[in-house]
């Protein structure tokens, strides 16, 4: 069934009192497209977090507030950070279903992978237990680098700041399972993912 796109509610920008409709009933943090204050919110309360950049246009298969099917399930793009590592980036997309729950889909040099945070106890705190080929268990360490939030747009579900730095360590089994763990400075998360096939995802319009 295609994506009702209806906005959950909406919040007037405080900095020059655009109306900003939100799709996601648990957004933090908000880009205003007329005058591009970042927006924070907390409750019922609204405050300016400062201005952020626009990622670059490049080609993509997903724009915000167009639908999309994957695996037969409609989602909508409500926000889209770009990160850079060293002279590469790609793009994390946050879609909402028809029950506005929320799943980030990460898109790296035309792989596409499907995320959603867990809870789960991660063996080792540090990212620096997290080398290349580290065994834990049945999961392998197949990738650690380091990103930098470039830039972002849309609605997220929770803060994040422009230069924000943090360490990332994917994680796969030998059946083709797929977790990342992110590092930052006071926090750590870990997320559960899957490898996507592209031409079986369908812009919806």
């Amino acid at each position: 069934m295609k994506w009702k796109e209806e906005a959950e509610k909406s919040i007037k920008c405080p900095s020059c009192g655009y109306i900003l409709p939100l799709y996601f009933r648990y957004s933090k943090l908000v880009r205003c497209p007329s005058c591009g204050s970042d927006i924070f919110l907390e409750d019922d309360a609204v405050r300016v977090a400062g201005e952020s950049s626009v990622p670059s246009d490049e080609p993509s298969l997903l724009k915000l507030h167009t639908s999309i099917e994957i695996e037969k399930k409609s989602y909508l793009p409500v926000g889209h950070i770009r990160y850079t590592t060293g002279p590469f980036f790609w793009d994390e997309w946050w879609l909402v279903d028809g029950r506005g729950d929320g799943v980030w889909l990460s898109v790296d040099d035309g792989d596409y992978m499907m995320e959603r945070k867990i809870d789960y106890f991660l063996p080792e705190d540090s990212p620096r237990a997290f080398t290349l080929g580290r065994k834990f268990g049945e999961w392998i360490v197949t990738e650690v680098g380091e990103g930098v939030c470039e830039s972002f747009e849309g609605e997220l579900p929770e803060l994040i700041e422009l230069g924000e730095r943090f360490v990332y360590a994917h994680l796969s089994t030998i059946d083709g399972r797929v977790m990342s763990a992110e590092f930052y400075d006071n926090k750590a998360s870990l997320f559960s993912g899957k490898w996507l096939d592209p031409y079986e995802m369908v812009v919806l319009g």
